[in-house]
């Protein structure tokens, strides 16, 4: 028996495509261009977020045609290179909101991860955000008591170069819990 074909691995910046693409499909302009994606990580808030490169986001967007969950459609030009218009599909579709509703499991997943679910979801589904930061209120709680019991079960007459590391991770999901009661507060 031949074992199922595993889901493609996505970063942020694949997502973000993703959920471009999304806003375009949802306000009903169909397919969009890669200059006008670019435009987004140079002149949008989304730049303050992340940066793409344009060569990037071509080898990102030829990935995930590849993988069927956007479709390139070539529109001839004359006297002009061919115009590529990128549009989401289903399946598409389907792993954004997979992505949007999972909170992310490490703290540092926050910085980049977390604020592009944010961006999205503001703008897809305001609803589910507040959903999104109450979920990853849970995760970063359960992940700060992990930390607390970890250090409080290092061995203090033995040298450990763990424990400086595993306060500072302490520390950066305590900053990262109440920048999160900030936002729910907003």
């Amino acid at each position: 028996m031949t074992p199922a074909p595993r889901e493609p691995r996505l970063g942020p910046a694949e997502h973000s495509l993703l959920g471009l693409l999304a806003i375009s499909s949802a306000a009903g302009t169909g397919g969009i261009h890669g200059y006008d994606l670019q435009r987004h990580y140079t002149d949008g808030a989304l730049g303050t977020i992340i940066r793409l490169e344009p060569g990037m986001l071509y080898h990102h967007l030829k990935k995930l045609d590849r993988y069927g969950l956007i479709t390139t459609e070539i529109i001839p030009q004359p006297d002009r290179p061919d115009r590529r218009i990128h549009t989401l599909t289903e399946a598409g579709r389907e792993r954004l909101e997979r992505w949007l509703r999972a909170p992310v499991r490490v703290t540092r997943e926050i910085r980049l991860d977390f604020l592009l679910k944010l961006f999205f979801a503001r703008r897809l589904d305001p609803a589910h955000r507040a959903s999104l930061i109450a979920q990853q209120r849970t995760v970063l709680t359960e992940l700060e008591a992990s930390l607390r019991d970890q250090i409080a079960a290092l061995d203090p007459a033995e040298s450990d170069d763990r424990a400086p590391v595993l306060r500072l991770r302490q520390l950066q999901t305590r900053a990262a819990l109440d920048w999160l009661d900030g936002l729910e507060k907003a």
